[in-house]
């Protein structure tokens, strides 16, 4: 005997068309193992009804060291098969069965996700919806208090008149004293040098 049955779960299996030909069979599940070295294994093996496609399940140890914790590791077994072969899978521990379920094709199998992913929108949809009214109004909202506007810069002080005019002044007169020597020049170079007394 091979002792008691390993905990097994999520079993399924599908027909598939690979290329370059050809439709596989894929079944697979998911089995607790007493330590990370550690491995399921799926093998073929008879069965009494042909539609059934017989699987035997091994724990095998890869070597080395391993870490003896609980793990769940993946089981997976391949088979090339032809359109219909198997209706169903049935997993056996020695001679204990463990596991039975349906082969589906590439339709059904797309068919029962787009179930399940329905099924799961419309359970998150109803979760999401916001809460019925209950006749209550809702309390009014506190109004935000004002803020006062920032201060204004203050703008340098206007220059005095007087300041003004006294540089406007300062300007023109420096214009004048500048022609006013302008002109003594060219009156000197002009006009005839007069002869001096003896």
């Amino acid at each position: 005997m091979a002792g008691a049955a390993p905990k097994s779960r999520n079993w399924h299996a599908h027909e598939n068309v690979h290329k370059p030909r050809g439709l596989h069979l894929f079944a697979a599940g998911d089995v607790q193992v007493g330590a990370t070295n550690l491995e399921p294994r799926l093998t073929e093996s008879p069965e009494r009804n042909p539609k059934n496609l017989g699987l035997h399940l091994t724990i095998e140890s890869l070597g080395g060291v391993g870490a003896d914790v609980m793990v769940w590791k993946r089981a997976n077994f391949h088979k090339v098969v032809k359109a219909g072969q198997y209706d169903h899978v049935i997993v056996r521990w020695d001679v204990e069965q463990i596991a039975n379920f349906p082969v589906h094709d590439d339709r059904e199998l797309a068919a029962h996700a787009d179930a399940a992913m329905k099924a799961l929108n419309a359970q998150h949809a109803a979760k999401g919806k916001p809460a019925k009214p209950t006749g209550k109004k809702p309390a009014a909202k506190k109004a935000a208090p004002k803020k006062k506007p920032a201060p204004k810069p203050k703008k340098k002080a206007a220059k005095s008149k007087k300041a003004k005019k006294a540089k406007k002044s300062s300007k023109k007169a420096a214009k004048k004293s500048g022609l006013k020597r302008l002109v003594r020049r060219l009156v000197k170079k002009l006009s005839p040098a007069k002869k001096k007394k003896r």
